[in-house]
């Protein structure tokens, strides 16, 4: 792809971050400097470190889940409401390949990700500090973490809404990303379900994304030490899932009819 491709992808994406931003999506924001204000305040009366463990895992996990609402409820629309809208075929009648125009979207969707997750964290950052609690850097592996799992919630998002409608494409990807969270269960499948072929447990653990890799909300909550290499493995994990997933959506909307 050469400079004029990627100014077409740099348009799409841009487009696609103002229309997250019309669409209110940066609203979760406030609610979620209301959930730590108010979780600041109430657990005031526990002791320093229980209510900075707390403060943490609440701040993480609703990093995670407002992260993972915008991923499937934006990523669902990215394509589907597109085609619906008609809005489509004006801009493929530009030069502007079908490639180009699935990459800015989720580049686009990818950034308005990132600008949540910073500010965010940043909000948890300033809980802990007022509230005189501990907030070290060890706290942005986590973060660095659920930021990679929602890109595959996105990709994941994307291709199903290049096969179908956005509401079939949000139950499939609402499926796909709480069977995620449940990899190793369906690894050991086996074992409560012993009829059940072992091929077709490999192909459910190796197709679904395995979203408990990146959870490492509780090691770093706890203090136990998180090594450069299991976030070297978790970002080679995300970019070669990303990049299988965003390759069956070029193809598949590449073979789709617009009519």
């Amino acid at each position: 792809m050469g400079s004029t491709g990627l100014s077409r992808v740099h348009a799409v994406a841009a487009n696609t971050f103002r229309e997250t931003i019309r669409e209110k999506v940066l609203y979760n924001l406030v609610f979620f400097a209301v959930l730590m204000t108010l979780s600041g305040l109430l657990l005031k009366p526990l002791s320093i470190r229980q209510d900075e463990k707390i403060i943490k895992d609440i701040g993480l996990a609703s990093i995670e889940l407002f992260g993972t609402l915008i991923a499937l409820f934006m990523g669902v629309s990215l394509v589907s409401k597109e085609i619906e809208r008609h809005s489509l075929h004006p801009l493929l009648a530009k030069p502007v390949s079908r490639g180009e125009f699935l990459l800015g979207k989720f580049a686009g969707l990818a950034f308005t990700l990132f600008v949540n997750v910073a500010v965010m964290t940043l909000g948890l950052y300033a809980t802990l500090w007022a509230t005189r609690r501990g907030a070290g850097l060890e706290m942005l592996q986590a973060v660095l973490a659920i930021y990679l799992g929602l890109l595959l919630v996105v990709a994941v998002a994307l291709l199903f809404s290049t096969v179908t409608s956005s509401a079939l494409a949000l139950v499939l990807s609402v499926c796909a990303v709480v069977v995620g969270h449940f990899a190793d269960v369906i690894r050991n499948m086996r074992e409560v379900a012993p009829a059940v072929p072992t091929w077709a447990t490999q192909v459910l653990y190796f197709a679904l994304p395995n979203l408990r890799n990146f959870d490492l909300k509780t090691r770093v909550v706890y203090g136990d030490p998180v090594r450069a290499s299991d976030l070297g493995w978790i970002a080679l994990y995300a970019a070669a899932y990303v990049g299988v997933v965003l390759g069956l959506a070029f193809a598949a909307f590449r073979s789709k009819d617009l009519q």
